[in-house]
Formats: C-alpha cells, sequence, structure tokens
C-alpha cells in the first residue's frame, strides 16, 4: 500500500507505505534517534559511550519480531516509522522473552536491566484484553519532525481502525505526545509508571470512528493506491 496525503495546514505531501524488510536498517537508525531522549529509554539504557549503538541493536530485535506480522509503516523513505500489532500477537512467549535476556543487558547494563523487566511487567498488567490494534512503537526522526510525519502515519492504520471498527491502543511515554495522540481520537483511560521509579506512562485508547481525525485525513489525500 501506498499512501501520499497532504496535511492540513502543510505544504508537503507525506508518502506512507508498507515498510519492507529491505527497510529494517533505515528503521532502525530512525528508531534509535526519534527515542534517544525518550523518558523511558533515559531511565533504563545505558548512558556510556555505546548508548546509540545498543539502542540500534533493541529496535533492530523489535523489528525482527513484530514486522512480520504486516503493520509496520514506513513514511517519506525512512524519516518516520509506526510499528502495529493486534491484540492477540503483541505478547511475546516465554521463550523469546529468555532469548531476549541477553540483549536486555547489554541494552541496559546490569544496574538497569531490573528496571526494564519491571517496566514491562507494569505494561502487561495494564494491557487491555478487549480486541484492538496496538500501537508498539511511533517514530519520527528529529530532523523531520513538527512536519505532520507522525500524523501521517496514524492515518494509515486509523483508517483502516474505522474500516474494520476495530479499537486502538498505545502507551505514550512522553506527558507532551498526549495531546498529540488526543487530537487523533484517543483517551487517557489509565496512567502508571514504568516500573518502581519509572517515568509516568500514559495508557491511550481510541474507540473507531465514523467520520474522524482518520477520514479528515483521508479526504485531504492528493492520492492513494492499495
Amino acid at each position: 500500500m501506498n499512501l501520499t496525503v497532504a496535511m492540513p495546514g502543510l505544504p508537503s505531501k507525506h508518502v506512507v507505505r508498507q515498510a519492507q524488510y529491505f527497510d529494517a536498517p533505515m528503521l532502525t537508525l530512525t528508531l534509535a534517534a526519534a527515542f534517544e531522549n525518550d523518558p523511558v529509554a533515559n531511565f533504563c539504557i545505558r548512558a556510556d559511550a555505546g548508548r546509540k549503538r545498543v539502542m540500534r541493536a533493541g529496535f533492530k530485535r523489535a523489528l525482527d519480531l513484530y514486522q512480520p506480522y504486516g503493520l509496520t509503516f514506513i513514511a517519506n523513505n525512512g524519516a518516520g516509522t509506526a510499528v502495529w500489532t493486534r491484540h492477540d500477537q503483541w505478547q511475546l512467549t516465554f521463550w523469546q522473552e529468555c532469548s531476549l535476556i541477553p540483549l536486555y543487558i547489554r541494552v541496559c547494563g546490569i544496574n538497569r536491566f531490573m528496571r526494564l523487566s519491571r517496566g514491562f511487567d507494569a505494561m502487561k498488567s495494564h494491557h487491555p484484553v478487549e480486541r484492538h490494534y496496538y500501537l508498539y512503537l511511533l517514530g519520527v526522526h528529529p530532523d523531520y519532525q513538527s512536519q505532520g510525519l507522525g500524523s501521517a502515519l496514524l492515518c494509515a492504520m486509523l483508517e483502516r481502525c474505522d474500516r474494520e471498527q476495530m479499537p486502538a491502543y498505545l502507551e505514550a511515554s512522553s506527558p507532551r505526545n498526549i495531546p498529540f495522540y488526543q487530537r487523533h481520537g484517543f483517551r487517557v483511560i489509565r496512567k502508571f509508571q514504568f516500573g518502581p521509579g519509572g517515568p509516568p506512562m500514559a495508557a491511550m485508547w481510541r474507540e473507531p470512528q465514523q467520520g474522524g481525525k482518520a477520514a479528515q485525513y483521508r479526504n485531504t489525500a492528493l492520492q492513494a493506491k492499495f
């Protein structure tokens, strides 16, 4: 799917398409740059000279796990990406989690590994059981932020949510992102900490809409190819 979208109030067009396997290296770099100063990353990921390298390794593994589900989108040849999954696909198996422990220790360091583990436990405990699509990651490279790319990436999947009458769920790891998601129809359903002493997280839910934000962006599209 290729979707060329003109965002309201912005002069440029953004091309969003389903990510392919050959996009993964670029998306890994984009996600690492986008989340470099994220509160959860600052809380969990080691803060030494190897930080950027291990962040890229962590996001590469995340793409390896979730991109095969076919709900990962890329905008403007890698300037931004959104990684979605279904309600019955997001949770890893026990053996997958065990296999990730060496990577987590490499990414976090011994001292911060338990912060990540307890944070993931908190996220799991608050995850809804209802059917939904789950926005696992949304990242735009800092050089391209505030240009409507995040909205274009959301539009690609929220339209599908509306067509299928499927709710959507996410966790906002930064308070400044909450208004952005609210503009797209999400509402805060609960707040929790990313583990003991961790940063605040906002669990956000969006009911499928008729003529909502996603439909408005669709109506401004200049060209759509499916």
